[in-house]
C-alpha cells in the first residue's frame, strides 16, 4: 500500500498544530478538508489516530509513533526537493550537467582542447564530451551541442557563430626542400610532392593564393591525401611533400624546425572558423557562455598548440 503524501502532510500539519482550528489558520484549508483527510489517513492505516471528543480531538500512541515517522519522511523529502531545486538551477544557469562538443581535427587538440579546459575550470560541475569529427562536416547536430569547424554542415536550424578567422601558409620539411629544391613561384608547386586534405564539400572551384603581385591558382601535385589536419601534418614533417597547413596548427614545428615556410609571401584567403549549434541550445548559458570563451581565446590561437611532431625517420 502506497499512501498519498497529502495525506500524511495534512497529519502532521494537525500533529504540530495541535488541533483542527489551528491547522486551518496556517494551511488556509478548512476543518472539514483536513478532517476528511485524518480519517481517510486513518481508514488506509487500520489505526486510530485522534481520540475525538465533543471539544476537541487528541491523538493517540499510534498517532505519536506515526508522526515521528512522518516527520523524518517530510525532512527527507524537503531536503532531496532542496537538492533537486539546486540542480535545476545549475542547469538553468549553465553550470552543471553535460556538454558534448565536436571539433574538426585541426582545431582538436589545439583550439577546442585548450579552450575547453578554461571552461571546465570555471565550471567545475560540467561534464563535457569532447570529440573529434570524422571528417569535416559530419557532424549531426541533434547529436552534440556544439561544432567547431571552418565549413558549416548543410542541416536546416543549423546557426553558424562566427568566431573569427585563421590564416593558413604552404610548409615543408627541411629535408624535403633540401632533395627537391624550394620552389619559386606556386606555378612550380605543379612539380612538386603535396599533401592535400581531401573536400567533402564538393566545391570544386580551384583555391586561389594571393601575394602583393597578385593571385595564381593552388594546384598541388596530390601524392598523398587525407581527411585530417594531423595526418598532412606527420606526412609533411617526414619529408612526403608541401603542405597548405593553418598556420596556429604548424607553430610547435616551426619553432623546433621540423617544419620551414614555402612561399610564405604567398598564403590563401583566411579561413572562417565557427561554432554550429542548434539555435534552441543556445538559450543554455553553458553553450552560450563556451561560445564566448572562444570568441574570446580566437585571437591567441597561435599559442595553444602544445603537441610538437616528430619525424619518423629521424631528419628534420
Amino acid at each position: 500500500m502506497q499512501l498519498d503524501m497529502r495525506l500524511v502532510m495534512a497529519f502532521s500539519l494537525v500533529m504540530r498544530s495541535g488541533s483542527l482550528t489551528q491547522a486551518e489558520a496556517i494551511s488556509g484549508v478548512s476543518k472539514a478538508t483536513l478532517s476528511r483527510q485524518l480519517q481517510v489517513l486513518e481508514e488506509e492505516l487500520g489505526v486510530t489516530l485522534f481520540n475525538r471528543r465533543a471539544r476537541g480531538m487528541s491523538p493517540t500512541e499510534a498517532a505519536r509513533a506515526f508522526h515521528t515517522h512522518c516527520e523524518q519522511i517530510l525532512a527527507d523529502v524537503s531536503g532531496r526537493l532542496e537538492v533537486a531545486r539546486e540542480q535545476l538551477q545549475e542547469l538553468g544557469s549553465g553550470i552543471g550537467g553535460e556538454l558534448s562538443i565536436k571539433a574538426d581535427s585541426e582545431f582538436s587538440t589545439t583550439f577546442a582542447a585548450h579552450v575547453t579546459k578554461l571552461f571546465m575550470a570555471r565550471h567545475p560541475n560540467v561534464k563535457l564530451n569532447l570529440d573529434v569529427a570524422d571528417y569535416p562536416g559530419c557532424a549531426k547536430a541533434e547529436e552534440i551541442d556544439g561544432y567547431i569547424c571552418a565549413e558549416l554542415p548543410d542541416i536546416p536550424d543549423l546557426v553558424g557563430k562566427l568566431l573569427g578567422q585563421i590564416s593558413c601558409g604552404l610548409y615543408a620539411s627541411p629535408a624535403y626542400l633540401k632533395q627537391k629544391g624550394t620552389p619559386v613561384t606556386p606555378m612550380d608547386l605543379t612539380c612538386h610532392d603535396s599533401i592535400v586534405i581531401r573536400s567533402t564539400s564538393g566545391n570544386k572551384d580551384t583555391l586561389m593564393l594571393y601575394s602583393q603581385g597578385g593571385s595564381q591558382p593552388y594546384l598541388p601535385k596530390a601524392n598523398v591525401t587525407t581527411n585530417d589536419h594531423w595526418i598532412m601534418k606527420t606526412f609533411c614533417i617526414d619529408g612526403f611533400g608541401i603542405a597548405l597547413l593553418p598556420d596556429f596548427f604548424v607553430q610547435p614545428e616551426l619553432s623546433q624546425q621540423l617544419l620551414v615556410p614555402v612561399l610564405p609571401e604567398w598564403k590563401p584567403q583566411p579561413r572562417r572558423i565557427y561554432c554550429a549549434y542548434q539555435k534552441q541550445r543556445f538559450a543554455g548559458r553553458k553553450l552560450s557562455d563556451l561560445i564566448t570563451l572562444m570568441a574570446d581565446c580566437i585571437k591567441d590561437i597561435d599559442t595553444f598548440s602544445g603537441y610538437v611532431g616528430r619525424s619518423s625517420s629521424g631528419s628534420s
